[in-house]
C-alpha cells in the first residue's frame, strides 16, 4: 500500500470524543482486551453490509473473494493489523462514524464519569457505544485506512493519535473493505503475541459468521447452532455443543432451541446439566447463560438475562436488537432485554411441564438435582407461580410417601367433602408418618403431603392456593375432624377436663392452652397450631437463623379415652397436689416438645425423666 500526495486535513474531535479519548489514555481499565472485540464485531458489520449488497448489486468489486477478517502483527512497527473485505467507508463515514459519538445519553455519563472521585478501576467498555475508540486502551496512534465498495471508490487514510484531532487523506488501495493498523503502546505489545490475540479471540468472537485468519492461518472458530433451525440439527449436534460450552464429558438431561422474531428477534440454546454443584453442598452456582449480540460475546454468565433461580441452566441467548456495548446497569433496566428474559422464562418453564407429562423420569432426574430453584421461583418470580406450580413435587401419605406426587394428582383424590389441601411439616419422613395429628386424617382415607424441605413450607405459603384450594397444616387446632371411635363416657370426659384445667395452669405460658382432642384414638396428646402459626419445621428454621427466636406457644390437645390420660386424670382426682402428677405431667409434654425438636433446654428434662424412672422402680 502507497498512499497518495494529496492534502492531509485535520479535523476536531466532537467535544464528547476528546473527553472520552482522554479517560481512555490515561485511565487504567478492567478486560482491557475487549478492544479486539468491539473491531471483530465492527469487521463483521461491514462484512454483513457487503454481503447484503453483493446480492443485489453483483456488478460491485471483489464479488467472488471469501468474505473474512485477517488479523496479523507487524513485529518491526510494533502494531497490529485488522482488516475485512467489508462495505468500506466513504471520506463521509469516516468522519461520522470516526470522529462523533452517535449516542443518547454519552454527554450525561462523560459528565457524571468526571465527577466522581472513585479510585476504582472503572469498566468503560460496554457503558455506551465506544466501539472502536477502545482501540486507544491499547494503542498511541491509529492508521485506518479504508475503501468504499462502489466501483472506482477513492480510498482514505485516517489518522490520529488519540488526542483532540484527526487527519483524513486521499490514499490508495485496491481492494474494498478497512485495514485498522494499531502502533501499541508500550505496555500494551503483549498483543503482538499471536498466542495472547488467540485468547481474545477464543473468548469473545468465537462464533463470528465470518472465518478469521490470524497470521494468514484460520483461527478455529466454532458454529453457532443457536442460529440454526432446530429441524437442521441432531441430537448429537446438540449434545457436542454443550460439551464444548460446559467443558464437561457429561450429556445434558434435557434443551430448549428458541427463536423468535416477535415481539423481540432472538435466539435462544439452554441446556439443563446433568451434575448439580449446589446439591452437593459446593454453594450457589455462577449463572452459566452466555450474552451474546450477532454472535458476539457481550457476557459471560450474564446474571441478569435470566432469573436468579434458573442460574443452573447453561446456554446462549443471542439476540441481534442489543447493542454491543449494552452494560450491565442497562441490561437490568432494559425493556428489550426484560421482554427476551419473560419470553424464555415462559418457554423454558413450559419446557418441563412438557417433559413431565413426556419422559416423566427424566424429569425426576432434573426435579432431583434442581427442586431447590424451582421452588425459589414459585417464591421470587409472581408471574411464573402459577405456571411453576403444577411442576413441584412431595412426599405424601398416599403410598406411604413412597412416590412423588404433584398437585394436580392430590386434588384428584380429594374427598368430595374436602375444601383444603393438607400438609404436615417435618425433618424426616419417619417421624412425620408417625405424627398423631395424622390419625384422623388416616382413619377419613384423606392425603396430606409431607413436607422434608424447610422450603415447602414457604413455598406453599407464597402459593396460598392451588385450583382455589387453600393450603393447610393439618396440626392447626381449628381443623374439625370428628374422631367416631374415640367414644368416651360423659364422667371420662369430665376427669379429663378437670386434668385439662390443672395442666393449663401446671404448663403456664409454656403452651397457649390445653384442650380435650375429638381427633386422636391412638395417641395420648398431640400439639397443634393456633392460628396460622408456622410449623415447628418453620421454627426450627427461624431458631437457626436467630438464636433469640422465641418458639410460638402451640396449644396442648389431650385424648381423654387414651390409658395414659386416663391415670393422669385418675391421679388427679385422688391427689391433685401430688408431685408424681406434676412430674408426670410436665414430662407429657416434654415428650411432645421433643419429638418436634422444639424443646429449649435439656437440663431440665434429662433430671426429669430421671426421677420418674426412681419412682418407678422404688415401687417394684
Amino acid at each position: 500500500m502507497s498512499e497518495g500526495k494529496e492534502k492531509k486535513e485535520t479535523f476536531e474531535f466532537q467535544s464528547e470524543v476528546q473527553q472520552l479519548l482522554n479517560i481512555l489514555v490515561y485511565s487504567l481499565y478492567q478486560n482491557q482486551d475487549v478492544f479486539l472485540r468491539e473491531l471483530v464485531s465492527n469487521a463483521v458489520d461491514a462484512l454483513n453490509k457487503v454481503q447484503f449488497e453483493l446480492l443485489t448489486h453483483p456488478q460491485l468489486d471483489g464479488g467472488s473473494e471469501e468474505l473474512a477478517i485477517h488479523i496479523s502483527v507487524n513485529q518491526a512497527r510494533k502494531s497490529l493489523i485488522i482488516e475485512d473485505n467489508g462495505i468500506g467507508m466513504t471520506r463521509g463515514e469516516l468522519i461520522e462514524n470516526l470522529g462523533t459519538i452517535a449516542h443518547s445519553g454519552t454527554s450525561e455519563f462523560l459528565k457524571h464519569l468526571s465527577a466522581s472521585k472513585s479510585e476504582h478501576q472503572v469498566d468503560l467498555i460496554g457503558k455506551f457505544g465506544v466501539g472502536f475508540y477502545s482501540a486507544f486502551m491499547v494503542a498511541r496512534e491509529i492508521h485506518v485506512t479504508t475503501r468504499a465498495a462502489a466501483p472506482e471508490a477513492q480510498a482514505w487514510l485516517w489518522t490520529s493519535k488519540g488526542d483532540t484531532a484527526y487527519s483524513i487523506r486521499e490514499t490508495v488501495k485496491k481492494e474494498r473493505g478497512t485495514r485498522i493498523e494499531l502502533l501499541l503502546k508500550k505496555e500494551a505489545q503483549e498483543f503482538l503475541d499471536p498466542e495472547r490475540i488467540r485468547q481474545v479471540l477464543k473468548k469473545h468472537s468465537r462464533f463470528v459468521p465470518f472465518p478469521i485468519y490470524l497470521e494468514k492461518r484460520r483461527f478455529d472458530s466454532a458454529e453457532a447452532i443457536w442460529t440454526q433451525p432446530k429441524s437442521s440439527l441432531s441430537e448429537e449436534q446438540y449434545r457436542e455443543f454443550y460439551a464444548f460450552l460446559d467443558h464437561t464429558p457429561e450429556k445434558p438431561l434435557t434443551w430448549l432451541h428458541l427463536s423468535s422474531d416477535a415481539p423481540v428477534q432472538f435466539n435462544a440454546l439452554l441446556f439443563v446439566p446433568a451434575i448439580s454443584l449446589e446439591s452437593m453442598g459446593l454453594g450457589p452456582a455462577d449463572p452459566g447463560v452466555d450474552l451474546y449480540s450477532r454472535k458476539v460475546l457481550i457476557s459471560k454468565g450474564n446474571r441478569d438475562i435470566l432469573p436468579e433461580y434458573l442460574r443452573f441452566l447453561r446456554g446462549v441467548i443471542d439476540s441481534e436488537d442489543i447493542p454491543l456495548n449494552i452494560s450491565r446497569e442497562s441490561i437490568q433496566h432494559n425493556a428489550l432485554i426484560e421482554r427476551i428474559r419473560q419470553h424464555v422464562v415462559k418457554k423454558f418453564v413450559s419446557h418441563l411441564s412438557d417433559l413431565k407429562r413426556d419422559d416423566h423420569d427424566r424429569f425426576l432426574k432434573v426435579w432431583d438435582l434442581f427442586s431447590r430453584h424451582l421452588r425459589e421461583g414459585v417464591v421470587t418470580d409472581p408471574g411464573q407461580r402459577e405456571a411453576l406450580a403444577p411442576l413441584l413435587l412431595f412426599r405424601s401419605t398416599h403410598g406411604e410417601g413412597k412416590e412423588w406426587v404433584d398437585l394436580d394428582a392430590y386434588v384428584e383424590r380429594m374427598k368430595k367433602e374436602q375444601k383444603e389441601i393438607y400438609f404436615i411439616a417435618g425433618t424426616d419422613l419417619k417421624s412425620l408418618q408417625h405424627n398423631p395429628a395424622l390419625e384422623a386424617f388416616r382413619r377419613r382415607d384423606m392425603e396430606v403431603l409431607l413436607l422434608l424441605d424447610p422450603l415447602d413450607e414457604i413455598v406453599l405459603d407464597h402459593l396460598d392456593k392451588f385450583k382455589d384450594r387453600p393450603f393447610r397444616s393439618a396440626e392447626s387446632a381449628d381443623i374439625s375432624l370428628d374422631a367416631a371411635e374415640a367414644e368416651t363416657g360423659e364422667a371420662e370426659r369430665t376427669r379429663a377436663q378437670n386434668l385439662a384445667a390443672y395442666l393449663r395452669k401446671l404448663y403456664g405460658d409454656r403452651v397457649a392452652d390445653v384442650r380435650l382432642s375429638s381427633r386422636l384414638v391412638e395417641h395420648p396428646c398431640m400439639l397443634t397450631r393456633p392460628g396460622d402459626g408456622p410449623s415447628a419445621q418453620m421454627e426450627k428454621v427461624m431458631r437457626m437463623m436467630h438464636d433469640e427466636y422465641q418458639f410460638a406457644r402451640r396449644i396442648l390437645e389431650i385424648n381423654p379415652g387414651h390409658p395414659l390420660i386416663h391415670e393422669l386424670a385418675r391421679i388427679y382426682e385422688e391427689t391433685p397436689d401430688s408431685a408424681e402428677l406434676a412430674d408426670l405431667s410436665r414430662l407429657l409434654l416434654d415428650n411432645q416438645l421433643l419429638a418436634e425438636g422444639m424443646v429449649e433446654s435439656m437440663d431440665e428434662l434429662v433430671p426429669r425423666i430421671q426421677a420418674v424412672m426412681l419412682a418407678a422402680a422404688r415401687k417394684r
